[in-house]
């Protein structure tokens, strides 16, 4: 395919439809026609060309077979493309006439002798921190051809060596953005308050505050504070190790450009591997392990060993819940004990509402999340939908219940668990490390393939037991919950 564009193009700059042949029925170049090429696109481009013309046509094919219905059509595709590149050019060189028409103007206008002091934070700075991708390299000059609908010269072969010094500069440059995009904010970590540590485990020292009013008397009097009972919070060590070979992506970087309407310069290719193809995927396993993860230890100990499953890198909020549950915590109060939820509409509003009655009064009043399985929150969407046809969702995707402060939170984690849960944001813990050198990411070569390693802490997991308020599903048998293979036990 690579081939065929190359020889369209060279037919089309010759202003010819085939080459000439030899007695053997080769096709050569005459002198001029090597000329102009070498004075097109170099004496490099020239003797490649020669070259692959050649060993294309060694099994006995015409060179200009080459020149398939199909490249054909993909080169129509990409003038078309290239056409909205050129207009997207214009309009940005017309905008850019604009603005220099506005500087011009300024230049004229008088200005305070003693000049005007603006605020900001060193943006010039910063701008000439930010990470640029050098065009020199092989990768880079590729995709820049292929974006141009230029002819490459050079080697098609990516240079892993290149690519990782190019990465290595990446994350020097822009390191505390991409260890933030990392262990960046997921879907249930928006509802946890963050601590900051790299100890191994927390446990909260001191019970909250519940109450400073007294009646004043001329002596010390401090209130004594409510027995609470905390628990224990554990940090786990994560990592992905992610091959990668660059020679296989380079046309879906391409495709992604011409989709995003971005230069290569705009999306290098080490921006790439990490933020279209490592951090979504990391993002969604993530979330899954901060909700249902089960730790398990991993036996591997040599390289080559048994990579572990997403869900064996921590206990998850959940297992923490369900391992409480089996343990009978009576810390914890528990939503509709051993009750199931029902499929009648009118019932499980009810049960709803009942749930939500359980929650202690010095709770009742705080604005706080029902975080909940997607499943239940459409069930009791479509319920109360059913039971109030006339009323309109005026908060659009929120799910607020009556006469309450708590407001349904999806979260997609918990998804097929029946499980849900109330407890406030302070009580709601994730856990990350303080010390930037506990985190780190890298990339080392192998032949053809590129490898990509990160290591870092998280975790997850609740403060106090008597400041949560969960529903558990009973067992079928009818006993309290599911026996997670928890690490956790009751925490306490």
């Amino acid at each position: 395919m690579f081939f065929g564009k190359v020889m369209s193009a060279v037919l089309a700059f010759l202003g010819i439809s085939a080459f000439a042949k030899d007695k053997a029925g080769k096709s050569f170049l005459s002198p001029s026609q090597e000329e102009m090429l070498k004075d097109k696109y170099g004496e490099k481009f020239l003797e490649s060309f020669k070259k692959d013309l050649q060993e294309f046509e060694k099994d006995g094919a015409a060179a200009e077979s080459a020149v398939t219905d199909e490249v054909t059509a993909q080169l129509e595709a990409e003038k078309e493309s290239n056409a909205k590149l050129v207009e997207r050019i214009k309009a940005l060189q017309e905008k850019e006439k604009k603005y220099q028409a506005t500087i011009d103007r300024l230049a004229k206008d008088p200005s305070p002798e003693e000049g005007v002091a603006v605020a900001g934070d060193k943006t010039e700075e910063t701008m000439a921190k930010k990470f640029k991708p050098d065009m020199s390299l092989a990768h880079n000059q590729w995709l820049e051809a292929a974006f141009k609908g230029a002819a490459y010269s050079g080697n098609t072969t990516i240079d892993t060596t290149e690519l990782q010094k190019e990465f290595g500069k990446y994350v020097n440059s822009e390191r505390l953005q991409i260890l933030k995009d990392l262990v960046g904010t997921t879907e249930s970590i928006k509802y946890m308050s963050t601590i900051v540590t790299d100890k191994t485990e927390v446990r909260a020292m001191q019970a909250a505050i519940d109450s400073v009013l007294q009646q004043f008397v001329p002596f010390w009097t401090p209130k004594s504070k409510s027995t609470f009972t905390p628990l224990t919070i554990k940090n786990y060590k994560c990592k992905i190790n992610v091959p990668i070979k660059p020679s296989d992506i380079m046309e879906d970087i391409l495709g992604y450009l011409y989709d995003e309407n971005l230069d290569p310069q705009d999306m290098p290719v080490v921006r790439y591997i990490l933020y279209q193809l490592i951090f979504p995927k990391l993002a969604e396993e993530r979330e899954q392990a901060l909700a249902v993860g089960v730790y398990k230890e991993n036996t591997a100990s040599t390289d080559g060993g048994t990579a572990s499953a997403a869900l064996d890198c921590m206990d998850g909020y959940v297992t923490q819940l369900k391992a409480l549950k089996t343990a009978n915590n009576d810390k914890v109060t528990w939503l509709l004990d051993g009750t199931a939820l029902s499929d009648t509409p009118a019932t499980l509003l009810s049960q709803i509402d009942q749930a939500v009655d359980q929650v202690k009064p010095l709770y009742r009043n705080k604005t706080m999340f029902v975080h909940a399985d997607p499943d239940l929150v459409i069930k009791y969407s479509r319920a109360y939908r059913e039971k109030y046809p006339w009323l309109k969702n005026q908060d659009g995707e929120k799910v607020k219940i009556d006469f309450t402060n708590f407001t349904f939170a999806p979260l997609e984690g918990m998804r097929g668990t029946g499980v849900f849960f109330i407890t406030p944001k302070e009580n709601f813990k994730h856990l990350m490390s303080k010390d930037p050198q506990r985190t780190s990411i890298r990339m080392e070569t192998n032949h053809y393939n590129v490898d990509i390693m990160a290591e870092w802490w998280e975790g997850t997991g609740f403060w106090l037991a008597e400041a949560i308020f969960a529903y558990i599903p009973p067992t079928e048998a009818g006993g309290d919950g599911d026996d997670p293979e928890s690490s956790q036990g009751d925490g306490v």
